[in-house]
């Protein structure tokens, strides 16, 4: 009786294997080329309340009082960071969470219905997920 070695087994690449995966691997560095590159734009501070919302430059020199149902809260914008220095909420929260200065960072006064988020491309990437 004949026994045959155990070998690796092939796994065998036909004609059309071989485009698709240089393709596969073309596609995958021109998204990572396209989420990882540089400075797209100038970042920007959005700033909602429940009656209006703020747009600013993440580099202006603001601060801004938003009126809420349970008083005022200040957010600040300045030297690239935005932070909400005063709430009349209880926990403050929002005051403590400190600056915000990467694409995607956010804060809010949840009693206060106050909302802080930086957007655009200022920064590095945070997180990425697919």
């Amino acid at each position: 009786m004949k026994t045959k070695k155990p070998g690796k087994p092939r796994l065998p690449l036909r004609a059309f294997d071989i485009p698709v995966i240089i393709l596969s691997l073309a596609l995958t560095f021109l998204i990572a080329r396209s989420v990882y590159s540089g400075n797209q734009g100038p970042a920007l501070v959005v700033i909602r309340g429940p009656d209006s919302n703020w747009i600013y430059p993440l580099d202006a020199g603001v601060e801004q009082a938003v009126a809420g149902p349970l008083g005022e809260t200040r957010v600040l914008v300045h030297s690239g960071r935005a932070f909400i220095v005063s709430s009349p909420c209880r926990g403050q929260t929002c005051v403590a969470a400190g600056g915000l200065s990467r694409n995607g960072q956010w804060t809010a006064c949840l009693p206060n219905m106050v909302f802080v988020l930086i957007e655009g491309a200022g920064g590095e990437v945070d997180a990425f997920t697919w």
